[in-house]
């Protein structure tokens, strides 16, 4: 909502053109990349399961690139709630550096800045707190997926796989097909704001590229939380259970 309510400090060309246009076409642009970065995620898990599947030199990385082959759609549906996220947060920065830009090139008083300032610092708190929330569900999913899989783990042990190649498959699992996601999620993001910045005749936001990588290490950091569980899932008990 903070997002839509920037777009009245925009010019409007034209005073004919409702007004209900401009948050639609937000919205419907939100919409549309959201759904184009979590079809990328499924689509790009397969397609990079399948290639390094092929050329892996390491059994972490094969071990990663078969789970994606095998079950591609599993990561677009744990990543898409962080992807929305990035996109808003991508695009939310772009939107808040232009616009404290044009409020000040519009002279406003020391009472104004403050009033729009704590606006935009909640709208970020409100941000922030979703990303948490992503992130937690993250964390679950790593571990719901840990867990399903425990038997086969525990049977990799059994043959020799060591923890510490698991480990790195599990991070790579995560790592593999959301970074082209992350990418597209934070152009999606970006085009928001530049978009936002030419009406304005403002700065080009491209500090707002910081948040897809931010949340790419979060999201690394929200799935190595999960390796604890690894450990129990590898007792050779597992095994019995099916």
């Amino acid at each position: 909502m903070a997002l839509l309510a920037m777009l009245t400090l925009s010019p409007s060309p034209d005073a004919r053109t409702p007004v209900w246009q401009g948050p639609l076409g937000l919205f419907g642009a939100l919409l549309t990349v959201g759904a184009g970065a979590v079809w990328l995620s499924g689509a790009t898990a397969g397609a990079v399961g399948r290639a390094m599947a092929r050329r892996a030199r390491s059994a972490a990385t094969l071990i990663a690139a078969e789970r994606l082959r095998d079950d591609p759609w599993a990561a677009a549906r744990t990543h898409a709630a962080v992807l929305l996220v990035t996109v808003v947060g991508t695009g939310f920065v772009g939107l808040r550096q232009s616009m404290l830009e044009l409020l000040g090139r519009q002279g406003r008083g020391v009472e104004d800045m403050e009033f729009y300032t704590t606006g935009l610092d909640l709208a970020a708190a409100a941000v922030v707190v979703g990303l948490l929330i992503t992130l937690t569900g993250l964390a679950v999913g790593t571990a719901e997926s840990l867990s399903a899989r425990r038997r086969g783990l525990a049977a990799q042990v059994a043959a020799g796989v060591p923890r510490k190649v698991l480990n790195r498959a599990l991070l790579l699992e995560t790592a593999l097909p959301l970074a082209p996601a992350l990418v597209l999620a934070g152009i999606g993001g970006l085009v928001i704001g530049v978009g936002y910045s030419v009406l304005t005749a403002s700065v080009v936001p491209w500090a707002a590229l910081l948040v897809p990588l931010g949340v790419y290490a979060a999201c690394l950091l929200a799935a190595a939380t999960a390796l604890p569980l690894l450990g129990r899932s590898l007792r050779p008990g597992e095994l019995r259970h099916g």
